[in-house]
């Protein structure tokens, strides 16, 4: 613009209005339902979609370690309950799972939002 002139002649910004250039930073959001669906499917992938990745991978080992734990315990007792009480606690685990990768997401995209930067 020239001096003296008060709005652009292409875009009629003011020329008051001119500041310091602003700078923009976009951080892409997680899905809650895929991280759900994910750990649904795998138990401590939707942690490690978010981003925790520590925490997803203790769920997997938790999980192994429950199925081993279970495994055991059948060869060594030779009876169905304890097939059964593994497999309630398992599915326990698994239904906390996907509960806390659903929530993880919407923490993660609530803070990229309120932020602009990722919470972890």
């Amino acid at each position: 613009m020239n001096e003296g002139q008060k709005f652009c002649d292409k875009c009629g910004q003011s020329s008051e209005a001119v500041g310091p250039p602003m700078h923009v930073v976009y951080v892409s959001e997680k899905s809650d339902g895929l991280a759900a669906v994910l750990s649904l499917l795998w138990a401590g992938v939707g942690q490690i979609y978010v981003g925790r990745i520590m925490r997803g991978l203790g769920i997997m080992g938790l999980c192994v370690l429950l199925f081993v734990v279970g495994l055991i315990f059948l060869i060594v007792t030779g009876t169905i309950a304890v097939i059964f009480i593994m497999s309630i606690v398992y599915l326990i685990v698994c239904i906390w799972n996907v509960f806390d990768a659903y929530n993880l997401a919407r923490v993660y995209n609530d803070s990229t939002r309120a932020t602009g930067k990722r919470p972890w």
